[in-house]
């Protein structure tokens, strides 16, 4: 499993989060919205956060992405891709089933 964040996404989490010290951008699984059709009912959300038990890192542009061990199971067997767009100011995840 990989995270990539592309250069677009890298710049607007370090404009909108604290990304000092410790701080990485942790990715979770949150129960409602839509920004992910993976599991029903449940979308990603992002917070700035210091990991305490982060099973998959990505670290781009001196910010450190990450998953904690018991979000895992949303974002197992696939590779995801961060990117934003600024003409609509969304963030946009998107994922591939992992090759075995």
């Amino acid at each position: 499993m990989e995270i990539k964040v592309t250069e677009n996404a890298q710049s607007w989490f370090k404009d909108e989060f604290d990304v000092s010290g410790d701080n990485g951008i942790r990715l979770f699984a949150k129960y409602g919205g839509s920004n992910s059709s993976l599991h029903p009912g449940f979308s990603i959300g992002v917070s700035a956060a210091v990991p305490h038990e982060a099973v998959v890192t990505d670290q781009e542009e001196g910010i450190l992405f990450f998953i904690e061990e018991h979000d895992y199971w949303y974002f197992k067997e696939h590779d995801w891709e961060i990117d934003y767009n600024p003409e609509t100011e969304e963030v946009k995840y998107s994922f591939t089933e992992t090759v075995q």
